[in-house]
């Protein structure tokens, strides 16, 4: 995979969303960066069938078997307090669907717009200018003269195939990289330093650099801005495209003093920020919800007051009253049995804030903690030099990376612009 965001969100069939569709297929005389494989034809899978495919990936190649290459398996545990051992690979859907939705805006195939002797041909491939390859921008290994330890031709031809060669490289990322906090594969916030890593272990992607707003605060991709990839991936979980991609949830941040001064982080402790610069304020991290049993997070505890607790699956409710109670004024949050619904308990803010319920939190009776995005793996370019077998992603308006396609529900704002804008950032990937 590349470097760069898979903003995984189902694509809706708008305008807008068709903006862009490059397809520099093996045969098109426009194929100047010996991209080896030719595109398949095919019909986009709809919101429901990406949803499906992103469930099957997230729960790695002990579930999807001969529908996805071969990924080994991955630590758990940094001693804090779990010692590290190996567990089989998963991967939380939130990340993949982010990362899917920052890259492609969740398409695989799409009538090509560019090149001009690919434009008007049927639904296909889409294969960035530097052979990406479809939902994932698969890109490591798919140019003329390699030989990945993946099918190429299903890379092109089958979008769940394509994921879960994108996971391959991703979950290279995690077993390269640092802990983040106990390192625990389901914890979505545990997966930041991996997605940094996606895109490339480089000062540009390290939240203290400061060529980023030092009061920014989370990534919204209506708005824009610059922000670290990892900081993209995170907001993309927080800010769906529609309700119908995914229900938002409010990630947790590390402290960026925590994350050193180089491209590549130590160690870091558990994430606790409200937003990319705002400590003051506090989030607790979720459990991916694309696990059977999965919980919400509870809220984080205001002045004076103690954090809410999580509820997930059938517990949600009571545990939700316990976080209520614990916060001091927090709502209640119900939970719902089953992978994909989970409680949260907000925890109050304490009497210090006169109870306000925490960001994270469920009003009373109803609360279902959404997960969104999974995140693939990019390609070993794109994360830092560290070989890997493929990259997914394309990038949607001003982000770093991608198609430059545009992204269901972003600002018009000229499509050509977003998507030569997008051509030029890829341009710049790390290879």
């Amino acid at each position: 995979m590349k470097a760069r965001a898979v903003a995984v969100a189902l694509l809706v069939s708008t305008p807008e969303s068709a903006a862009y569709c490059p397809c520099y297929t093996q045969s098109s005389p426009s194929n100047d960066h010996s991209c080896g494989v030719e595109a398949a034809t095919g019909t986009n899978p709809s919101v429901a069938e990406w949803q499906d495919i992103f469930q099957l990936v997230a729960q790695g190649p002990s579930a999807w078997g001969t529908k996805g290459p071969a990924v080994g398996a991955i630590g758990q545990g940094c001693g804090k307090p779990e010692a590290t051992h190996d567990v089989p690979a998963q991967f939380p859907c939130e990340v993949l669907k982010a990362i899917a939705m920052q890259e492609s805006s969740w398409q695989h195939f799409c009538a090509p717009t560019t090149p001009s002797d690919m434009v008007g041909k049927s639904s296909r491939t889409i294969i960035s200018f530097d052979c990406g390859y479809g939902i994932g921008q698969v890109t490591s290994g798919m140019h003329t003269g390699e030989t990945p330890n993946f099918d190429r031709a299903r890379v092109a031809g089958d979008p769940l195939y394509n994921m879960a060669t994108g996971t391959q490289i991703l979950a290279g990322k995690w077993k390269a990289t640092n802990c983040v906090g106990d390192n625990q594969p389901r914890t979505v916030e545990h997966w930041y330093t991996a997605v940094w890593a996606y895109n490339g272990l480089a000062y540009s992607n390290n939240p203290s650099n400061p060529k980023h707003d030092p009061n920014r605060g989370v990534y919204d991709p209506k708005v824009g801005g610059d922000y670290a990839y990892q900081e993209r991936v995170f907001g993309w979980v927080e800010h769906p495209p529609t309700a119908g991609h995914w229900p938002k949830v409010a990630l947790a941040y590390p402290d960026p003093a925590d994350c050193g001064s180089t491209g590549s982080p130590p160690d870091l402790p558990e994430p606790h920020c409200a937003s990319p610069t705002d400590c003051a304020n506090q989030r607790s991290t979720h459990t991916s919800l694309c696990f059977a049993g999965g919980g919400g997070a509870g809220g984080a505890a205001g002045a004076g007051g103690a954090k809410g607790g999580a509820g997930g699956g059938s517990a949600g409710a009571s545990a939700g009253k316990a976080g209520a109670a614990a916060g001091g004024a927090g709502k209640a949050g119900a939970g719902m049995a089953g992978a994909g619904m989970a409680g949260t308990g907000a925890g109050g803010s304490g009497a210090g804030k006169g109870g306000s319920s925490a960001p994270a939190g469920g009003a009373a009776g109803a609360a279902q903690a959404g997960a969104v995005g999974a995140s693939t793996a990019g390609a070993p370019s794109a994360l830092g030099g560290s070989a890997g077998a493929s990259s997914v992603m394309l990038a949607a308006s001003d982000d770093e990376g991608g198609c430059g396609c545009e992204v269901p529900g972003a600002p018009r704002g000229g499509a050509a612009a977003l998507a030569l804008l997008g051509l030029a950032l890829a341009a710049r990937r790390r290879r």
